[in-house]
Order: structure tokens, then C-alpha cells, then sequence
């Protein structure tokens, strides 16, 4: 996979619900780093860590008797 391709799929035509969080500052930095060493923007990996945590949380939630 390209370094510089989103992992979550975000479409011109779909909108984005904008969304306020508060980060620790020592990780406000580290992404901030990633981002400028990646060149992919904060957002992107925003957007992946919450799709990878729905994820995971769903596939245990499923595995509930």
C-alpha cells in the first residue's frame, strides 16, 4: 500500500462530521511529527485509529454469547 493513501475511504462527495477531541500534549506532538514525517494530515490518521478501534470493538462485541 502507498504510504500516502488514507486507509479509511473518504470521497469527495461524502461529508465529514467535524468532531472536537483533546489529545495529551505528548501525543498532540507525536502525530504531529508523524504527519510532517508521512506527509498524510492528522485527520487521515484520525480517521483510521477510530475505524481500527469500531473495528475491534465490533469483532468482540460479535463474539459475545
Amino acid at each position: 500500500m502507498d504510504l500516502h493513501t488514507p486507509m479509511v475511504n473518504t470521497t469527495a462527495t461524502s461529508r465529514l462530521e467535524p468532531m472536537l477531541i483533546r489529545l495529551p500534549p505528548t501525543l498532540a506532538e507525536q502525530l504531529r511529527q508523524l504527519a510532517r514525517a508521512t506527509r498524510i494530515r492528522q485527520s487521515d490518521y484520525l480517521r483510521e485509529a477510530v475505524a481500527d478501534l469500531l473495528t475491534k470493538y465490533n469483532h468482540l462485541h460479535a463474539e459475545r454469547p
